[in-house]
């Protein structure tokens, strides 16, 4: 169960950076250093947010 949450917050973070790395293609500038910076960040968040939920749910009195 706990799986499903976490590949689901995992799956919105990968799709934020493929969004992201769609829109900085179409700049004037192409990608620079700071995006890929920004890409980095958000998929690391993506990590720890998702490995935080799963720890959540694991930790919660099953009944």
């Amino acid at each position: 169960m706990f799986n499903k949450w976490g590949g689901i917050i995992f799956a919105v973070g990968i799709v934020l950076i493929i969004l992201d790395i769609q829109i900085s293609k179409k700049k004037k500038g192409g990608i620079t250093a700071a995006d890929k910076q920004r890409f980095w960040g958000v998929l690391w968040l993506s990590v720890f947010l998702a490995v935080g939920v799963m720890a959540l749910i694991w930790l919660m009195p099953s009944d």
